[in-house]
């Protein structure tokens, strides 16, 4: 989970390093020099966009994994046909050239890292954004609700939203939907799903406004240095901003704001309430009660023996992230060198300092929690883990979800990253019981 990469997610490849070295590369225009190495990839000739990076990318990603990065994106959105569009801008000392590719079914944003010597430093996925028509699922009665773009600001980075406002009149219960890990977009895309509008507009449908709207890092990926982002600056402070917008609209009741926080939006969600007192409560959908860390470890080594083969490449791997998950428990942050997954050792350590769980033991306001069986990221070993520390207590209520996976949608069978490129939608009970919860506060 990341701001960067989501882990196991499906929606996001995940990031690849890489790096491109022909002659003279170093006199070439960043633009030139991106362009260049993108076609090495799209004329698959792995071996010389490999052989382009520098020692550290040569020593860590093969030939083979370009290839199987390539066939994944082509996977998802057909076969490659263009580039769309290109920007650079510049980040500690290096250019940083974001792509739009266009597919046959739709576009990824590539972004190519270049270091003083036109190497490419980084080659990353930033987001993969199939065509696919949404089709509402058969709860939403879109003859019940109305929407308005809206703008949540907790300072100097807005953030387009949108409001989702039933059809009577109000002052109506109003919800805020928080993000998990990831540049997220207002709905939540995951692959072939938007869960935020499946619960914007399922529980408008049932008399709930919600507020759903654009995750900082993915409008404003660059506000902060890599290591610099903590989890205040990627999701409380513009909770508390989107919940502060809802209590000043007319039409909603301020005495009756909840949030709902998604996975790393959960672990988030006592922290949001800490910080903003007036809200009525909050929900925690698959937020893990564990370290952050615990989950790196555990999905990592699951999706490596996902196949049932788990060679040295895949051993050796999983052994370097636990080499660094030790040093970073052991506070020794200082002697990691590398990008843990891909997001720097520094953001790891922060979200592995917080204690969420005793956060919300502290809470008095009502909480509801909430966990899909089939969730291979944040697992039932987490749901047990919130009702052995806080289940027992009256303001709190939990549901478990047996068919459900991470985004609450049912399922059948092992779960895997690929179940995310299936569309379907939140459980119709997951809304009903989020709407009955929230009427009954």
């Amino acid at each position: 989970m990341s701001m960067w990469r989501q882990l196991g997610c499906g929606c996001v490849l995940a990031a690849v390093l890489s790096a491109a070295v022909v002659a003279r590369a170093d006199e070439q225009e960043p633009t030139e020099r991106a362009r260049a190495i993108l076609k090495l990839l799209t004329e698959r000739k792995y071996g010389e966009f490999v052989a382009t990076g520098d020692a550290t990318v040569r020593a860590g990603f093969s030939a083979e994994q370009a290839a199987q990065v390539w066939a994944g994106l082509q996977l998802k959105l057909g076969p490659y046909q263009a580039e769309q569009s290109i920007k650079t801008s510049k980040l500690e000392g290096h250019d940083l050239v974001d792509i739009v590719c266009r597919f046959e079914r739709g576009t990824c944003t590539l972004r190519v890292t270049l270091d003083a010597q036109r190497r490419m430093a980084g080659f990353f996925c930033m987001a993969v954004n199939p065509t696919l028509s949404y089709e509402p699922p058969d709860y939403v009665d879109q003859d019940s609700f109305s929407e308005e773009r809206v703008t949540v600001s907790a300072g100097e980075f807005p953030l387009a939203g949108t409001l989702t406002l039933p059809a009577k009149k109000g002052p109506h219960p109003a919800l805020v939907l928080v993000h998990g890990s990831g540049p997220h977009d207002e709905d939540e895309t995951v692959g072939a799903n938007k869960p935020f509008r499946d619960l914007a507009w399922g529980l408008a449908s049932r008399g709930v406004a919600v507020l759903r709207y654009v995750k900082r890092t993915k409008a404003h990926p660059l506000a902060k240095k890599a290591a610099e982002w903590t989890l205040a600056a990627e999701t409380i402070d513009d909770a508390v901003a989107a919940a502060q917008l809802l209590r000043e609209h007319a039409a909603i009741d301020a005495r009756r704001v909840f949030v709902a926080g998604h996975s790393l939006g959960g672990m988030a969600a006592p922290f949001i309430a800490q910080r903003d007192e007036q809200l009525a409560g909050i929900i925690i959908m698959a937020g893990n009660a564990r370290s952050i860390l615990d989950l790196l470890e555990e999905q990592t080594e699951y999706i490596a023996r996902l196949d049932g083969q788990y060679n040295a490449e895949e051993r050796a791997a999983v052994e370097k992230l636990k080499d660094a998950v030790a040093l970073i428990r052991a506070g020794r942050v200082g002697e990691i060198t590398e990008p843990v997954l891909g997001v720097p050792a520094a953001y790891w350590s922060h979200l592995h300092s917080l204690d969420q769980v005793g956060a919300a033991a502290k809470l008095k306001l009502p909480i509801l929690i909430l966990q899909g069986g089939r969730d291979y990221q944040v697992t039932p070993a987490d749901f047990e883990l919130w009702k052995k520390r806080i289940g027992q207590r009256q303001n709190v209520e939990m549901k478990l979800y047996n068919k459900l996976n991470h985004l609450f949608i049912a399922g059948e069978g092992k779960p895997t990253p690929e179940d995310y490129q299936q569309s379907g939608h939140v459980s119709a009970q997951v809304i009903t019981d989020i709407a009955e919860w929230i009427k009954a506060h």
